[in-house]
């Protein structure tokens, strides 16, 4: 089984990160963090399109921390599949509580994924966002773009050069525009990779498939 779950990191090891959705009945770890927000979650793919999640946000750079939790579910909405790449479309909705805002709601998250990779490159664009009704409590789109300097064998330590804008809105705030190099190293199972943004921001994120 782990042989298995690290050549399917192997083949799809770029997005796999990113992806809300995996292989049928596996679980995955992954953490964002930057300067001014962290987002971890829980994810478990019951089939290989359908999936549920726990996701935790929370502002690290305002005291006391405001925070959301949500429980999402997770669609494979389309995926193409060719002879050395693969492209999918993903879209997650959820509901929880937040006090981003400064109060306790509660709130609805959407978001819609677009991706594609070979062993080469790959591309990334998404949009999340975190609602009352009434205001939005979290806005954030991200583009990424990737180049790997080589293609590894089944346990060799692979790594990609990434590059990605993002930008995030919380509440009735100026959007946070920024533009992040990121290194990722990734092991079988294990995915890891840090950045410094062109603002001076220090960025890591995370993923551990089981």
């Amino acid at each position: 089984m782990k042989c298995f779950i690290a050549l399917l990191v192997l083949i799809h090891g770029v997005s796999l990160w990113a992806h809300p959705v995996a292989f049928q009945n596996s679980l995955g770890i992954m953490g964002q963090h930057s300067g001014s927000l962290s987002h971890n979650q829980l994810n478990y793919s019951y089939r290989y399109w359908w999936a549920f999640g726990i996701h935790h946000f929370k502002r690290t750079d305002v005291l006391g921390g405001p925070k959301a939790t949500v429980a999402s579910t997770n669609f494979l909405l389309k995926r193409w599949n060719g002879e050395a790449l693969q492209a999918n479309i993903y879209g997650v909705l959820g509901a929880g509580k937040s006090d981003l805002s400064g109060e306790t709601r509660d709130v609805g998250m959407g978001m819609l994924q677009f991706d594609i990779e070979d062993r080469n490159y790959y591309f990334l664009a998404k949009h999340l966002q975190l609602e009352d009704g009434t205001d939005t409590h979290l806005g954030q789109t991200t583009v990424r773009a990737g180049l790997a300097p080589y293609v590894g064998a089944f346990d060799d330590l692979h790594s990609w050069f990434i590059l990605e804008w993002s930008e995030k809105t919380f509440f009735d705030e100026n959007p946070e525009t920024d533009v992040t190099p990121f290194l990722r190293f990734f092991y079988k199972n294990v995915l890891f990779e840090i950045g410094q943004s062109y603002n001076g921001v220090t960025k890591f994120n995370y993923i551990i498939h089981y």
